[in-house]
C-alpha cells in the first residue's frame, strides 16, 4: 500500500484565531491593528491616524472608538478636544497584536 505524504501543517495559534475573530473583524479594523502594530508608541487624533493609513477620518473615527471600547486602543483628550489614540499598555493585548502583524509579514501578498 502507497502512503500518501501530506506536507506538514501548522500549528494552529488559538490565541491568535480568536483575536482576529474579536478584533480585526474587517478590513478598516485591520489595517487600524496592523499601523498599531507597527508603530506600537504612535498617539494621534482620529484625522492623523488615517493619514498614515490612507483612509478617511470620518470612517476610522466610529472604528477607534469600538477599538478603545474593546481595549486594544487607549483613548485620551488631546489638543484642541481631540481624542487621541494609542496601542494599549495592557502586555497580553500588546503581544498579539505583535503577533498579529507578525503573522501578516510572513504570508505572501497574493
Amino acid at each position: 500500500m502507497d502512503l500518501l505524504l501530506l506536507a506538514p501543517t501548522k500549528e494552529v495559534d488559538v490565541d491568535l484565531l480568536v483575536f482576529v475573530e474579536r478584533y480585526a473583524t474587517d478590513l478598516l479594523k485591520w489595517d487600524i491593528l496592523t499601523f498599531f502594530a507597527r508603530n506600537p508608541s504612535f498617539s494621534a487624533p482620529a484625522a492623523q491616524i488615517a493619514q498614515r493609513i490612507g483612509r478617511n477620518a470620518y470612517l476610522i473615527q466610529p472604528e477607534l472608538g469600538d477599538l478603545a471600547l474593546l481595549g486594544i486602543l487607549e483613548q485620551t483628550p488631546g489638543p484642541g478636544n481631540q481624542m487621541m489614540y494609542q496601542l494599549t499598555s495592557k502586555p497580553h493585548l500588546r503581544r498579539l497584536i505583535l503577533k498579529f502583524a507578525d503573522q501578516l509579514a510572513d504570508q505572501p501578498l497574493v
